[in-house]
């Protein structure tokens, strides 16, 4: 590695500062897990972020911040994440990886790197989550799902992610993850959520796959065709029958394109039904 200096940022500001000065040869540096996995060659500078003051969880109304330090640990075992939802954020974070990464990997680590088999882009996708995040001249957000359809790698080389924005919402949400065990990346992924009105039927619902081997995308035919339906398992059976004609799959080294077909539509089912329970209560 071509490493020449590591820095200690006091705040977002000295952060910006260095990192202007480096001009593109410097990298920020929270958990370190994906610059451990590989730092580009042309780096001289690491600027260590995780006394910038950007770590902490807050509950907001019936949503929550997380600073963008924070670790996916420490989520996981916040009162907040827990009371979250009926703790669905902290559950997706008992999905990803190991204890020794989740004492170490950063949930803005997570959105910046957003790799395509990740769980966590799917989670957040799904949630309607907004990302924060600012440069030398201004502060920006946007949700994680607009986010991912600018290039946003080119955007936090001279910018710094401070916080994540989940918001309320009346209803529940379940994750499901198929992988070779249980610390591995996913093979398909998905998150989904619903909300259900006065009568019983769906007021809206929220679907998002991830590691088709793509990066999560919302499948926004099919909340359509289940918004205003009434639950049931035949509801959820044909939502899945329409979701093989909607996502978006493909062949790679770890699993074939039919394969993900088949299994993306089961686990969109089960998550289906889950988040129903949830609704209800018979979770």
């Amino acid at each position: 590695m071509g490493i020449k200096r590591f820095h200690y940022a006091r705040d977002v500001e000295e952060a910006l500062s260095l990192l202007a000065a480096y001009e593109g040869r410097g990298a920020l540096l929270a958990g370190g897990v994906d610059l451990a996995r590989g730092l580009a060659p042309e780096v001289e500078g690491l600027i260590d972020v995780t006394t910038a003051g950007l770590a902490g969880i807050s509950a907001d109304g019936g949503g929550l911040r997380v600073g963008a330090t924070t670790t996916l640990e420490a989520i996981r075992r916040s009162q907040e994440a827990q009371g979250y939802l009926g703790g669905f954020l902290a559950k997706v974070m008992g999905h990803v990886a190991t204890l020794p990464l989740r004492n170490m990997a950063t949930l803005g680590g997570a959105v910046v790197s957003a790799h395509p088999w990740a769980d966590i882009p799917t989670a957040l996708v799904a949630l309607g989550a907004e990302a924060v995040w600012q440069n030398e001249e201004l502060t920006e957000k946007a949700s994680v799902e607009e986010l991912y359809r600018r290039p946003f790698r080119a955007i936090f080389r001279r910018a710094l992610l401070t916080e994540v924005r989940f918001p309320a919402w009346d209803g529940a949400f379940a994750f499901e993850k198929v992988a070779r065990n249980a610390g591995d990346i996913a093979l398909i992924n998905c998150a989904c959520g619903l909300g259900l009105d006065g009568e019983g039927k769906i007021a809206w619902a929220r679907v998002a796959i991830g590691a088709t081997p793509h990066r999560a995308k919302r499948l926004t035919a099919v909340e359509d065709f289940l918004t205003d339906e009434a639950p049931s398992e035949e509801l959820w059976a044909e939502a899945a029958h329409k979701m093989k004609t909607e996502v978006e799959v493909g062949d790679d080294m770890r699993a074939s394109a039919e394969w993900r077909r088949s299994a993306a539509a089961a686990i969109v089912r089960r998550a289906l039904d889950r988040a129903a329970k949830g609704v209800t209560g018979d979770a």
